[in-house]
């Protein structure tokens, strides 16, 4: 068979044709699959935006978010939240329509507060997931009401992916300690505090509250923190008995040795888990299941547990392994975790310690005392007063 110039050109100019649809039907295959991908995402986001809360204080001021997880009005958010809000607050669904609520149990270490809303028995809820199945680089989103810009109640929505999980953040300055959290580069703004974090799915994962706002004044800086909701599920029978819960403590502070074992530095002689037979100098090989390789890892894990539990320990001394189960002790006295009233808001000093612009560093006058707060008629029923 003889081949010509013409029919070697066009063997070629069919190859470059083919080669170009099937590049054509791979582009338009992978537009299809982005396509699907960014319609699923917008599903999913419609699907759970109905229960997301944005809270408002007396007088429409401060506030922040919450997600509903009960069809009877229960909600989640951030103790810091309430604390600033009071203890009956306005809250805003996308319906577009403002709901009374109360404050019903706080954790004032793990800044979590549960309120209840009325108005409906049938309000919108998200589902809880499972925080310890979250990975590094899994998609995550946050909703909320940053900067107060949901005027019409319907959330503003953040998207990125877990940067981080089982973080710890540590109190700084506040009772507040966020342990074996999540860490996303979705953006956490002010007044996003106490709304929801949801997987890809839309199950909610964990309680946004925290920011690394130091060096950058209070604006996003790429590293937000959302408490995990496996702590939470821990508390939430407390806090729904309209508690104040107490997270707990071993009785002993822990330290790291130069081989990288993690020591008990230190043990109260009345705790439990001396009475147990834990000593100075022993190694904590694991706890609650999980083994210890750090002193933050141990934190994290006794930061997750809600008082009175009890855990199984295991730990080593001089080479022999023992195990006990210990019941945790209350991390605070009940008169540190009661919630005192706020001092009048407006002298309050800003983030960097001065006095908001327009306020005086000092009253010119005494203030009259505030009135009593009372619960709205329609909560009145509900609401029985007591001590602390």
């Amino acid at each position: 068979m003889k081949f010509s110039f013409s029919n070697v050109r066009m063997f070629a100019l069919t190859l470059i044709a083919a080669g170009s649809l099937l590049g054509q039907a791979r582009a338009a295959a992978a537009d299809k699959t982005v396509l699907s991908a960014q319609e699923e995402r917008v599903e999913v986001m419609a699907r759970v935006a109905p229960a997301v809360v944005a809270i408002f204080g007396p007088g429409g001021g401060g506030g922040g978010s919450g997600v509903l997880v009960t069809a009877d009005g229960f909600a989640l958010t951030n103790f810091h939240v309430t604390s600033g809000a009071g203890d009956f607050m306005k809250c805003g669904l996308n319906d577009g329509v403002l709901y009374d609520a109360v404050i019903v149990g706080i954790d004032p270490t793990g800044d979590v507060a549960l309120i209840k809303l009325f108005g409906r028995d049938n309000f919108p809820t998200v589902p809880l997931g499972d925080s310890d199945t979250v990975n590094v680089g899994d998609t995550v989103f946050a909703m909320g009401n940053p900067f107060l810009l949901a005027t019409d109640f319907s959330p503003t929505v953040t998207y990125g992916i877990a940067s981080g999980v089982h973080r710890y953040q540590g109190p700084a300055g506040t009772f507040l300690e966020y342990t074996d959290c999540i860490q996303t580069d979705a953006s956490i703004n002010p007044g996003n505090s106490g709304g929801p974090l949801f997987n890809a799915t839309g199950e909610l994962v964990g309680i946004n509250g925290r920011g690394s706002f130091e060096k950058r004044g209070r604006v996003n800086s790429g590293a937000g923190y959302a408490i995990s909701i496996n702590q939470i599920k821990n508390f939430l029978d407390h806090l729904r008995g309209g508690l104040i819960v107490d997270h707990a403590t071993l009785g002993a502070a822990v330290t790291t040795k130069e081989d990288g074992a993690v020591v008990v530095a230190s043990i109260l002689d009345q705790s439990e888990a001396f009475r147990r037979g834990l000593r100075t100098d022993d190694e904590i090989a694991s706890f609650a299941g999980r083994p210890i390789r750090s002193v933050n890892q141990f934190k994290n894990i006794l930061g997750i547990y809600p008082k009175g539990w009890k855990l199984p320990l295991v730990y080593r001394r001089e080479g022999k392994k023992g195990e006990i189960i210990v019941r945790l002790r209350g991390l605070h006295r009940q008169s540190e975790l009661t919630p005192q009233p706020p001092d009048r808001p407006a002298d309050q000093p800003g983030p960097d310690g001065k006095p908001k612009e327009g306020q005086p560093k000092k009253p010119s006058k005494p203030q009259p005392q505030q009135p009593k707060a009372k619960p709205p008629e329609q909560l009145a029923k509900f609401y029985v007063e007591r001590p602390g």
